[in-house]
């Protein structure tokens, strides 16, 4: 009998599933969308203009970045367009591109206040890992060992994954896996690209869903039972560093995935947790090399200045392995911010349940103050 864990009890019950493919506005193939230009959002004078006049405020406020609400940072005439972007994000196709921010402009300081403020008229900031960073940065710090675990999967052409059981890979240069984030969008803003590589790879997760529904409808029901993953060693207080969910939930006639293939795959590092199964294996390889098949998914190479949003709950995401500049002020380098947006569609109880703090999303480790920290 196919199962889905209770967060709370670890009983289990019967699973629901969808009863042919899902019909959403996210549902989409990357090979129509990738010579097509209808999913950027190119910055005007007077959203510049108006993004300007809002730093000078909260500046004239005196206000810590952490201080920043959506009151203190008024948008009067680019606001409602972000109110249009968010209902993209989360109702229509299931992520934007914003291009043409000046971030030469500002100082890192200004521009982290302005990205700050251009998020909170999107949802409200939760941390993103156990040092509690509200802001986080996306750059290669150096933690990764050249022997740190790998996977190499062969789908046709060899791709190398990053893994490792404490260390993110988004402090690497590596490959990721596809997957999601947890909260309700996730955002990158630029502030320098790649000397080469790093691509962002986007699929739909629905898409994904129904191609795995025709081909694959064992597997399928595979990826709607759960699937133990690490916490990478940030835990919410009284819980184990592991937990287990489904990849695929049909919740309040609405998919909503969540994808976290290395995690599951570090599960393994705990002796007490069963191994994957066959199938289970079989099912993680398929959503990836289905994700990675350029028919399914979008790929963008972010610049100085793009500012991309995502929905975690339709979307899967990736990031191709990289070579950095030398100059440490030349390297790659985006902000990230993890958002949750209340009014977002409902979610199965365990997602609350896991986080620990009764949220939509992120990562709470007892004893441990947000933070915004302007440095990576």
């Amino acid at each position: 009998m196919s199962t889905m864990l209770n967060a709370k009890s670890d009983a289990v019950s019967d699973i629901s599933m969808p009863p042919g493919p899902v019909e959403d506005p996210a549902n989409w193939m990357g090979r129509d969308l990738q010579g097509r230009t209808d999913w950027q959002y190119h910055f005007t004078a007077e959203d510049l203009s108006d993004l300007d006049a809002a730093l000078k405020h909260v500046k004239g406020e005196n206000l810590d970045l952490i201080q920043i609400a959506k009151v203190d940072f008024p948008l009067p005439k680019f606001g409602p367009k972000l109110l249009e972007i968010r209902r993209e994000v989360l109702e229509g196709r299931g992520f934007v591109l914003m291009r043409g921010f000046p971030v030469d402009d500002y100082s890192k300081h200004d521009l982290a206040k302005i990205y700050w403020g251009i998020g909170m008229h999107l949802g409200y900031p939760i941390s993103q890992n156990g040092k509690g960073q509200l802001l986080g940065h996306i750059t290669d710090l150096g933690e990764v060992p050249a022997d740190a675990p790998a996977e190499t999967t062969d789908s046709g052409n060899q791709r190398t994954y990053f893994l490792h059981p404490v260390v993110r890979g988004y402090n690497s240069r590596g490959r990721f896996f596809f997957h999601v984030d947890q909260c309700d969008i996730v955002g990158l803003c630029c502030l320098h690209g790649s000397r080469s590589g790093g691509e962002s790879l986007i699929a739909s997760s629905i898409a994904i869903h129904n191609e795995i529904m025709k081909r694959r409808p064992d597997l399928l029901r595979v990826l709607y039972e759960p699937f133990w993953i690490s916490r990478q060693n940030e835990i919410p207080s009284g819980a184990k560093p592991y937990y287990q969910s489904p990849a695929f939930n049909w919740h309040d006639g609405r998919l909503t995935t969540f994808l976290l293939p290395a995690f599951v795959k570090n599960a393994e590092s705990f002796p007490e947790l069963p191994r994957l199964t066959p199938a289970q294996k079989e099912a993680l390889a398929l959503v990836d090399e289905i994700g990675n098949d350029p028919a399914f998914h979008l790929s963008m190479t972010l610049q100085k200045g793009d500012i991309q949003f995502l929905h975690n709950h339709t979307l899967l995401h990736t990031r191709t392995a990289y070579e950095d500049y030398p100059e440490i002020d030349r390297r790659r380098h985006l902000l990230r911010l993890w958002t949750i947006v209340p009014e977002n569609r409902p979610l199965p109880q365990w997602i609350y349940d896991c986080t620990g703090g009764g949220r939509r999303g992120g990562i709470c480790v007892p004893g441990v103050k947000e933070v915004a920290s302007l440095d990576p």
